[in-house]
């Protein structure tokens, strides 16, 4: 991650568990052992440096203790994150069984826990001094969708979000073609691409700035939606550069654990391209 023209690290991912003592307490993989002692430097490039909760592991039956703790969940993350000096939280939320309009009896409210959560969190990391984003899978945000979740989640606290990294992966339906799915060039944009979640039109109108495009590194880091660097540069962030200037929220990878030396042209391909277009500072 040294040297390279990622502007943000997130690391995942940080849960949290109710232990027999009735005890709410963090719990973090082994494997993030290794990047404390290189947060420092990320930072000292200019590199912003934040934690993921959730993850696609934690689904609704661990979501389900935390629900009423909001407030108690929210200030040990922070703590956490000031203990170690990161820059801020990002949400990855990906237990869909609880966003259905249809629930299982028992099963919590997906939509209520994350706007407590997120309201509990930006009081305790206040902007401008911390960063909070949020990474929906684009079903999430479709009303065609039970309802498009996230479009309530996004109405209630989206000025405390400073942006969502849209996850165009693991979504067969939303994530491919490009043009169409990611990008939406249509004149009738699809209602989940980047300019239909941008549209007047549209069912949220959400500021192009605080939009990022996901996209998986390697084919093997997502069931669907891996396109080429050189396809992710030409017919991803070259269209959006040229619609939306300045204002196009940026390129996400996933994930840097398999971002190998075989594997450059993310790098120096896509990252090309927001360099000459000045997106990116040398």
């Amino acid at each position: 991650m040294l040297g390279t023209p990622y502007t943000h690290i997130i690391l995942s991912f940080v849960t949290a568990r109710i232990d027999e003592n009735n005890t709410l307490r963090l719990h973090l993989p082994e494997r993030l052992n290794p990047s404390w002692g290189v947060v420092p430097e990320l930072q000292a490039q200019g590199k912003k440096v934040m934690i993921s909760f959730g993850g696609g592991d934690f689904q609704a039956p661990d979501y389900f203790p935390l629900v009423g703790r909001e407030e108690e969940l929210a200030k040990l993350l922070a703590a956490f994150v000031d203990a170690q000096k990161l820059d801020g939280i990002d949400i990855d939320f990906e237990a869909s069984s609880t966003f259905h309009t249809l629930r299982p009896p028992g099963t919590i409210n997906g939509r209520d826990f994350l706007i407590t959560l997120t309201k509990e969190l930006r009081k305790q990391l206040p902007a401008p001094d911390y960063l909070l984003s949020h990474a929906p899978q684009p079903p999430f945000l479709s009303h065609k969708w039970h309802g498009g979740p996230y479009l309530d989640i996004l109405k209630s606290v989206g000025k405390q979000i400073d942006w969502i990294s849209v996850q165009y992966y693991g979504n067969p339906g939303f994530d491919n073609p490009s043009s169409t799915r990611v990008v939406g060039v249509e004149s009738s944009p699809y209602n989940t691409s980047y300019r239909g979640l941008t549209s007047k039109k549209g069912h949220l109108h959400w500021p192009a700035h605080k939009i990022v495009v996901g996209k998986p590194v390697y084919k093997a880091d997502a069931q669907s939606g891996h396109v080429s660097p050189q396809e992710v540069s030409q017919k991803i962030v070259e269209p959006l550069l040229k619609i939306y200037g300045k204002d196009f929220g940026g390129l996400m990878g996933w994930q840097f654990s398999t971002h190998t030396d075989d594997h450059q042209a993310w790098n120096t391909s896509v990252g090309q391209v927001l360099f000459e277009q000045g997106q990116l500072n040398p």
